[in-house]
Formats: structure tokens, sequence, C-alpha cells
């Protein structure tokens, strides 16, 4: 047994923990497994500050001399989970639950650690190559039945649109439960982000502007991307494609469910009263731009209630990524990582509350933040100014700026958001198509992603990220897919 000194010890030196789980009053041991060769799967409990309650996994192994020192990252605990993965193997635990492996084929003949910067992230990462091929092993810091994306990699397994799945490894409490995901180790997806000639791009686009000139941006612009037009394009096809073999392998051909508008405009109304009260106080932030913003959404929420009112036929939902970030979305070939799927099966809680339609506008909402962080940070150096300040301009138009200043910032802006658009049409297609439940159902999704945001970055003090979610608010009186811009003439 791990005694919960050593534990303690190990938690204090290593920061293995996230921030909740560093931030408890103390952690107790709940269970731990042992994997031989020194090596412990320890389950950990908090007890006080906001993680209270929460399991944590702590990867141990013991030296001869009784050492304890974090085990991820070590040659010995990447071999023995693929070892045991491969083997299927059933490890009981000291309270009486038990470690299932469950893995795709027999286990390689080499397994090899290669150098990796593992950084520090909220899962641990390990790069290994099993007989010459490259695969990684992700450790799950923090346990609970919300991590879906072993099972996801094992139920897409082949289907070129995920990282082939190897094996992976689960907790099991005395008595049963849901299993708690440990780990997991998949191929690794060669390729980068498509954040990476989204920003490449955007910033060749500064020198081709102040050559230019002042003046309508968008044939700049679409002129610009055009080099980026086909893998703009074969990215969205391939996540339609994603989409229909999700469905097709969680959703076991049963007729898709009713996305539930309802509970979402009454989630969606709620939040934006209780914002709108929470802004009063955000003193950083324009005021006639916080009541405009608010405004805007309310309207939003009000259009979008008599649209749904009109047209009563049920939206369908349907499996999506979950959490599709630009770095998710690799190219050449495409693939996505990190596949956070709410729900596996029409069964599951949850299972009606998705929609393809959330990863698109989780990918324009990406690109909203994108285009804006590079707007302010070019503006910033351009004017001599902090970025955080140009980012607060934006959203009245630099009325705090000198005419000089003024109309700089304004034709930056501009520029980014005309790029945004021309981005969102190439890889997202239009807003307003009818596939997966119609415009209506998108604006809905957009609206409640963004409220989301907002709510995380007024509760984290965080001005400039807020005012990105209040620049890109619905305009008053149209659909939220075209919004507020600052146009040179302005």
């Amino acid at each position: 047994m791990t005694s919960a000194t050593q534990i303690r010890e190990l938690l204090r030196a290593a920061a293995w923990l996230p921030e909740d789980g560093r931030r408890a009053d103390r952690h107790e041991v709940a269970d731990e497994a042992d994997l031989g060769d020194g090596l412990r799967l320890v389950v950990t409990a908090a007890v006080g500050g906001p993680a209270h309650g929460r399991r944590f996994l702590v990867p141990v192994r013991t030296d001869a001399a009784g050492r304890a020192s974090e085990a991820p990252g070590t040659e010995e605990f990447d071999r023995a989970c693929v070892r045991l993965a491969a083997a299927g193997a059933r490890i009981p635990t000291a309270r009486g639950g038990h470690v299932a492996f469950r893995g795709s084929g027999p286990a390689p003949r080499a397994v090899r650690v290669r150098p990796f910067d593992r950084g520090w992230s909220s899962n641990s990462l390990s790069l290994l190559d099993l007989d010459d091929r490259p695969h990684l092993h992700k450790t799950y810091r923090t346990l609970g039945p919300e991590v879906r994306e072993p099972e996801l990699l094992r139920l897409m397994d082949g289907s070129g649109h995920t990282p082939r799945w190897f094996g992976d490894y689960s907790y099991v409490p005395p008595g049963g439960g849901p299993a708690l995901p440990l780990g997991v180790v998949y191929a690794y997806a060669p390729g980068s982000g498509m954040d990476v000639p989204l920003r490449a791009n955007l910033r060749a686009l500064w020198p081709r502007l102040a050559a230019a000139g002042p003046g309508a941006p968008d044939a700049l612009v679409r002129a610009h991307l055009a080099p980026l037009a086909g893998t703009l394009t074969a990215a969205r096809e391939f996540l339609g494609s994603f989409h229909a073999e999700l469905r097709a392998r969680l959703g076991g051909g049963a007729p898709p469910a009713a996305y539930p508008v309802e509970r979402a405009l009454d989630a969606a109304e709620a939040r934006i009263a209780s914002l709108a009260a929470r802004g009063r106080d955000e003193a950083v932030l324009p005021a006639a731009a916080l009541d405009g913003a608010f405004r805007a959404l309310g309207e939003e929420a009000a259009l979008l209630r008599t649209a749904f009112a009109a047209s009563p036929a049920p939206h369908p939902a349907g499996p999506c990524h979950g959490d599709l970030h630009l770095s998710h979305l690799l190219t050449d070939p495409p693939r996505v990582i990190d596949v956070s799927t709410p729900a596996t099966g029409p069964g599951e809680a949850g299972w009606e509350e998705q929609s393809p339609l959330e990863d698109l506008v989780a990918l324009g909402r990406a690109l909203e933040y994108f285009s804006a962080d590079e707007a302010a940070d070019h503006a910033a150096r351009l004017l001599g100014l902090d970025p955080t300040r140009t980012m607060l301009a934006s959203l009245d138009g630099g009325a705090g700026l000198s005419p000089a200043e003024r109309a700089p910032l304004r034709l930056v802006f501009a520029t980014a958001d005309a790029w945004r658009r021309e981005v969102a049409r190439l890889l997202l297609g239009p807003a307003g198509t009818a596939e997966h439940g119609g415009g209506e159902l998108r604006r809905l999704l957009h609206l409640r992603r963004l409220l989301h945001e907002l709510d995380y970055n007024f509760a984290h003090a965080r001005p400039y990220h807020a005012a990105i979610d209040l620049r890109h608010a619905p305009a008053p009186g149209r659909p939220a897919h075209r919004t507020r811009t600052l146009t040179a003439r302005n």
C-alpha cells in the first residue's frame, strides 16, 4: 500500500494535479492497483476546496529504497500499460475494485519511448514507437464518467476520421458503478491543426493591407485566402463525413432525437438576464458596448423563440465532436483528435442535447476569438498601444483614441472580420443551411456558446476575452452569423 504521506509529498513535489485539485485541503488515498515492478495506480479523493469529492489518478513508481515518484513519462510505466492493454488484463485493487485493460490486438514486439516535450496539460502524454509505429499514451489526471475519449476512439477505430485505437484502461470502483477512464493508447496522427495555416495566412495579410491602403478589404481578403481555399473546403467535406460516420457508429440506426429547443431557449434567456446584471460591475468594459450587446442578445433570443414557434417541426439532434477547436482539426490529411462527444449512444443521458452544428459553431467561435486576437495584436503594434486597449477600443470604434489612431484600428478590425467571414464561408458553409435543422438551430447554438464563454470570462475577470464575446454578439435585427463589425467608414 502507498502511504498517504508518500502521496502528499509526491503531489506537492510533482504538481501532478490540475489547478482545482491542487487547491484541495488534502487528498486521501481512495484505492490503488499494483501493476508490478514497483508501479502503482493510485486513486485519490480531494477533501475540501473547489474539487471536494472529485477523484484523481496518481500513477506512482517506487524504487528499491521505497522512494515514490510520479510514473507517467517513464519507460517502465508506458511499457507496462501497453503490455497490459494488449493482454486484456484485469488488475484487482486494494479496496475491492479493479482496473480493466483492453486492447485491439497482440502486444507489439518492441516498445520504444521517444523523447517528448510533455509540458503541462490537463492530461499527461508520452510518445511511443510500437513496432516502429508512433503512438501516444495519454494518462488522465482527473477521473470521471464524462471522459469518453477512449470509448469513442474504440468505436470509431478504422473509420479514417480519428486516430487508430490501440487500447485503454479504466478503474471500476468497489461495488461496481460506471468505469472511470484512466488512460488510452492510440496511433499518432500526423499533420498540423487548422490554426497553423490560418495564423500564417492572416499574419501575411497585414503587409498587403498596408500596401493596399484604406478601403473595402473584402476583395483583398478573398484573393489572399485563395491558396487556402482547397484546404478549407476539404476540411468542410471531411467534417460532413465525420458526422455521418459518428451517427452511423453511435446511433445504431435509431431515428434522430429532437433537439430540446425550448429548454435551450429558456436557459439562454435566464443566462442573458443574469449576465446583464453582472455586466454592470464590469468597470473596464465600455458601458455603452455592454448595454448594446445585451440588448442585442435579448433581441436574438426573442427572434429565435418566434422563429421556432413558426416552424414547430422537430430539429434533429445528433452526435458531434463535442469540443472542437481549430487545433483539433488536423490537415494533410484531415483528422480530428481529442474527441469528447457528450453521449455515446441513444440510451445515454444527453444524447438529444447535441448536434453536429455544435462543431460548426465551435469552429466559428474559435475563428471569432482567433481573428479578433490577431487584430488586437497587430493594431497594438501598429499604434504602439497595449493589445487590451485596442481590443476594448474595438467595441466602440476607438472613441477614446485620437483620429489618427482611430482609422487604422477600424481598418485592421474590419479586415480581420472580413477574413473571418471568408474563412467561415469556406470551412463551415452557409450559416443558414437547412442541414441538421437549419439556420435557427445554428443561431441558437451560437448564442448558447457565446453566453457560456462570456459567463466564464466574467467569472474569471478576463475583460480582454469578454470584449471578444461582446463584439460578436448578434447585431440587432439580424441573425447571429452576421455579427456587428467595424468598417473604415464608421
